[in-house]
């Protein structure tokens, strides 16, 4: 086996090694060889620094995202044609995360809208928002300017006097802008409705709005 030099994922190999001489169900053994697999696989095309790097610093990637597309349609069409799409994965719709599934005993695929960077923008403007953020008259002039000024992931942007979060995503070479009032409103009706179905669910009355 050929895990790299790193200094977490050459334990994680040997771990793993270890683990395979000791389970006896086939079925077990085979999903250690599968995660065997994955290490070789990253290895061998030499990602091992990068995924210790994602390891040790989370914080310093934006969720990733495997592809992205400007219509719905665009990304249906990418789900139904690709032979086995990655499962489970974040895909972008414009600036929209979408989660992804694919099974494979049935073929069965879908995906839902998932609310990754409004949690994230209500989080990070629970304090308020950091003054001094630059300011730009249009998208296009924000865009041009995070191209030479990527966000590490991610950075206040003003853009026709909104605020706005700009979000790098490295690996597709490119950048997401997220309205942070708008964010912030859809986060709190998301949340509304998960209250609301785990009130149904547990059979109680809905909770009424006061005002």
């Amino acid at each position: 086996m050929n895990a790299g030099t790193g200094a977490f994922s050459r334990p994680a190999a040997e771990m793993l090694l270890a683990v395979l001489d000791e389970v006896s169900e086939p079925q077990q053994k085979q999903h250690v060889r599968v995660l065997i697999a994955l290490l070789d696989f990253i290895a061998d095309t030499g990602q091992i620094e990068e995924v210790e790097d994602f390891f040790i610093h989370p914080h310093r990637y934006a969720p990733i995202a495997v592809a992205r597309f400007t219509r719905r349609e665009d990304a249906e069409r990418w789900l139904k044609d690709t032979a086995e799409p990655p499962s489970p994965a974040h895909i972008l719709i414009g600036d929209d995360y979408y989660q992804c599934g694919y099974m494979r005993e049935d073929n069965t695929r879908g995906m839902y809208r998932e609310y990754v960077m409004e949690a994230a923008i209500a989080a990070l403007t629970a304090k308020g928002i950091p003054p001094g953020a630059p300011s730009f008259s249009a998208r296009t002039e924000a865009e041009e300017w995070l191209k030479r000024h990527p966000a590490h992931p991610e950075c206040f942007v003003v853009i026709a006097g909104e605020h706005h979060l700009a979000v790098h995503h490295e690996r597709l070479k490119l950048h997401t802008l997220h309205p942070v009032a708008s964010a912030l409103s859809a986060w709190e009706a998301h949340q509304k409705k998960l209250a609301l179905e785990e009130s149904e669910e547990a059979g109680a009355p809905p909770v009424e709005d006061g005002g």
